[in-house]
């Protein structure tokens, strides 16, 4: 009984010794076994607005590209064009060149008022077309022809060419010196030699930057002249007082 006093009479335990518990451990990360990550989903919306931008972008390119092209089509002989024969459609084709300010050309809604008419001249085969180089008939001799050749700055005395005006036509042709000609450039020898004389009938530039000359001319003249063009030896001299 003095025991059970003495127990009774002892001061507890305090109670938060007492209620003490262990604190469960965190637990493992759970890993669901055969699970598939799911791909992550794209927003449509930015999708279709970057292939709008792409697109813009193209068509602003293209854009840009037509304001600065400074072309223009016009017609040009498809095939070679011989004095005296009716033109065809199948004879022009169109090209889109560029041209300078006052060079004469003929657009492509102009063939139907080419088509028949005669070339004045022979014209070669991808030439730029214009006005001046064709006529509704011919009204020469027997004996004459009209010759067209386009010549460059220095082959003719362009600034003072007008219809009408009297003209000598010489070939230019550049020698051997092995044939005993006297060496003139780089040891070549210039051969110049009388045709004949003419009258111009037209002169009009032209988009390549030369002029384009036709001059009237005897029969046999006239075919040499044009065989002078073809190898562009052609050259043409005023005559004073003449016209």
């Amino acid at each position: 009984m003095d025991e059970a006093v003495q127990l009774a009479g002892r001061p507890s335990a305090p109670r938060s010794r007492r209620l003490r518990r262990r604190r469960p451990a965190a637990p493992a990360a759970r890993v669901d076994a055969g699970r598939v990550a799911q791909p992550r989903q794209r927003n449509p919306t930015w999708l279709i607005a970057g292939a709008l931008l792409v697109v813009l972008s193209a068509l602003g390119g293209v854009l840009l590209f037509s304001a600065s092209d400074d072309r223009i089509e016009v017609l040009v002989a498809a095939a070679d064009l011989q004095p005296g024969e009716p033109v065809e459609h199948a004879d022009l084709r169109i090209a889109r060149v560029a041209v300078d300010a006052g060079m004469a050309t003929i657009e492509p809604d102009g063939a139907a008022e080419l088509v028949g008419r005669q070339p004045i001249g022979r014209v070669p085969a991808g030439t730029l077309l214009s006005a001046g180089m064709f006529a509704e008939e011919l009204p020469l001799a027997a004996d004459e022809v009209v010759i067209g050749a386009a010549l460059d700055p220095g082959e003719a005395p362009l600034s003072s060419l007008q219809v009408g005006a009297g003209v000598e036509l010489i070939t230019l042709d550049v020698g051997d010196p092995a044939d005993g000609e006297e060496p003139v450039n780089r040891g070549r020898a210039a051969v110049i030699t009388p045709l004949g004389t003419g009258t111009i009938w037209a002169v009009e530039p032209i988009a390549t930057g030369q002029l384009w000359v036709s001059v009237r001319v005897d029969r046999e003249v006239g075919l040499q002249a044009s065989l002078a063009s073809a190898r562009d030896a052609l050259r043409l001299v005023l005559i004073g007082g003449a016209g």
